[in-house]
């Protein structure tokens, strides 16, 4: 499996955020470093189609995404920093919404439980998402991007608010995951 972006730029008005990145990705995890304002989100949110490129072009597999653009999405699990709740669900309740947004089966749900207990939330499943702490709120992103086995997971800050445990747990999550998949 393949991505490339190549000479992406991205403009707001008169202020230019990213200008002419290139890059190859394969099996692998991958990390965007740089100061705040460089462009790390914007960058993400372009590859995860959240935002459009003022230039340039994505590519999966040699073929420009726009052209499938379904087809690329189911192919994609994304994390954003910031999202909000249905604090009334419980988790699985939530894991189970997810799971038919992405067109799953409604009477195939066995990859909840697995998905959960990977993130250290299977215990608590059946509580209300409204009494999740901050770091339990991130591991259920965190399980809902990985369900579906996408073969481009997109995160962005995905270990902020987990407590030293957990950030291991979920940095060999993402080793794990990286083997098969592209992890960004």
């Amino acid at each position: 499996m393949k991505l490339e972006i190549k000479n992406i730029s991205k403009q707001y008005g008169k202020k230019t955020v990213l200008q002419g990145v290139s890059q190859e990705f394969s099996e692998g995890v991958y990390g965007l470093l740089g100061p705040n304002g460089a462009g790390k989100k914007t960058l993400l949110n372009i590859i995860a189609t959240v935002l459009k490129a003022s230039a340039g072009t994505i590519c999966y597999e040699q073929k420009n995404v726009f052209d499938d653009l379904a087809g690329y999405h189911s192919m994609v699990g994304y994390l954003p920093q910031k999202i909000g709740f249905y604090t009334h669900f419980t988790g699985y309740d939530m894991m189970k919404y997810m799971h038919y947004l992405k067109g799953g089966d409604r009477k195939n749900t066995g990859q909840i439980d697995e998905l959960l207990q990977r993130v250290n939330l299977y215990d608590v499943k059946d509580n209300k998402i409204a009494t999740y702490s901050g770091g339990m709120k991130q591991r259920i992103l965190i399980a809902q991007a990985i369900m579906g086995n996408p073969e481009l997971l997109i995160f962005d800050e995905p270990t902020a608010g987990l407590d030293p445990y957990e950030r291991v747990r979920t940095r060999n999550l993402f080793t794990e995951l990286g083997k098969e998949r592209i992890v960004l």
